[in-house]
């Protein structure tokens, strides 16, 4: 582990809980290992089993701070390439501001406030160092996101989740997308896939998955035999180059810009009448994917928004 690390802070005023949650996006894009939000009263508000709840109302000034944004790397990033990327998201003004600072237990730290969550009818994401006993037709994915994205417990998550709840019958072959943790790839082999593959571009994000699949498969319940025996295969891929095999099923959750890079192979690798569900879409920024979607072969199924989110559910139509 580093004995130092980069801090970022990014300053701006704003408490619009999807912006700062695209930005939080941006930052881990940029190679940020971890992000807390602080002063952004409305963001905890809403996320109360992600940041802990607040035992009282935060004072006047506190609630009058700027929002920040304390992003920790290993390497100090560009800055100017990290503004770039921040300003074609957020117009409107905000500072960045850089320091080295000593190595602190924060990865550790955050767990305290990382708990139990039901995130869809059937389906709790559970933390590995929690004991925790599933009721009566409850299914339980144990998880240890470590450095990857996905606790379960972000929105755009919990509509991947309930997609393929929905939309999964059982025996199809799955792909998952910008994996992070793993957590649809699991989702996606509890539900019945047949065999699923879960790719992210970060190593980091594939070992965190990789050792997940373990705590599947080493638990004490019906579901252990379900991912010994289901083929899982988690892999570092940019997207879906390099892939050649069809399948029925693509889950992605991931930003707008990048999921646009992906589409012409999904329809590609998808069989007939397949099912292509994204996440990570702001609502804002769905209808300008959609239009995207369409003009490469792909209908519109189903829309639902979740604080600020938007999950679609697509469908692979011949052009």
């Amino acid at each position: 582990m580093a004995e130092t690390w980069s801090k970022v802070v990014v300053s701006l005023d704003t408490l619009d809980p999807a912006m700062i949650d695209l930005l939080s996006h941006l930052l881990f894009e940029a190679g940020a290992i971890g992000v807390e939000v602080d002063y952004a009263q409305g963001y905890l508000e809403n996320h109360p089993n992600l940041f802990g709840e607040l035992a009282e109302p935060l004072p006047k000034e506190r609630l009058e701070h700027e929002t920040e944004l304390i992003a920790f790397f290993e390497e100090m990033p560009d800055l100017d390439s990290l503004k770039t990327q921040l300003q074609s998201q957020y117009s409107d003004p905000f500072r960045l501001e850089a320091s080295e600072i000593e190595n602190e237990n924060w990865q550790e730290n955050w767990k305290v406030n990382y708990k139990p969550e039901r995130i869809s009818r059937y389906l709790t994401i559970v933390p590995i160092w929690e004991d925790y006993q599933a009721q009566a037709g409850e299914q339980v994915i144990y998880l240890d996101p470590g450095l990857a994205f996905g606790t379960g417990n972000h929105p755009t998550t919990q509509l991947g989740v309930q997609a393929l709840e929905m939309y999964l019958r059982g025996g199809e072959r799955v792909l998952d997308v910008g994996t992070g943790s793993g957590v649809l790839a699991f989702v996606a082999a509890a539900l019945g896939a047949k065999e699923v593959w879960g790719y992210d571009l970060d190593p980091q994000a594939v070992d965190s998955a990789l050792q997940n699949l373990v705590h599947q498969q080493e638990r004490q319940d019906g579901l252990a035999k379900v991912f010994k025996e289901t083929p899982i295969h988690f892999q570092v891929k940019d997207l879906l180059k390099g892939v050649d095999w069809p399948v029925e099923v693509i889950v992605a959750n991931i930003l707008p810009h990048i999921l646009v890079n992906m589409l012409e192979d999904a329809h590609r690798l998808l069989t007939e009448d397949g099912y292509l569900i994204l996440g990570g879409i702001l609502n804002e920024k769905a209808d300008q994917l959609l239009e995207e979607l369409e003009a490469h072969g792909f209908r519109l199924v189903q829309r639902v928004q979740l604080k600020g989110w938007t999950g679609l559910v697509t469908q692979k139509q011949e052009v």
